[in-house]
């Protein structure tokens, strides 16, 4: 079937507001990872993207992670700001921490 391109308009802006719900939701919220150290506080490994989406969907927040704005993943303790594209021009800062 065809859509007519209102009905696409309509669609689009219920996807944005959905999107925007789910933004407001993720900035008020913060991922916490326990990782593991070596000396001088480094980091074993790093915290991925698929570990941060595995997180958020234990918070009912269901995304791809090719969503999520992360190079070579996190690798240092601390909090990291971390941009996920929830919908186009709609992009979400989730704050993530990694402690020892």
């Amino acid at each position: 079937p065809l859509f007519r391109s209102r009905d696409l308009k309509e669609q689009d802006a219920l996807n944005k507001k959905e999107a925007e719900k789910i933004k407001k939701t993720m900035e008020s919220m913060e991922l916490v990872f326990k990782v593991k150290t070596g000396t001088q506080d480094r980091v074993f490994g790093s915290v991925s993207a698929k570990q941060i989406r595995d997180e958020l969907e234990k918070k009912s927040i269901i995304i791809d992670k090719k969503q999520i704005d992360i190079k070579d993943g996190l690798s240092s303790l601390g909090y990291h700001n971390v941009n996920i594209e929830l919908y186009k021009d709609v992009i979400g800062v989730l704050k993530v921490k990694l402690e020892k």
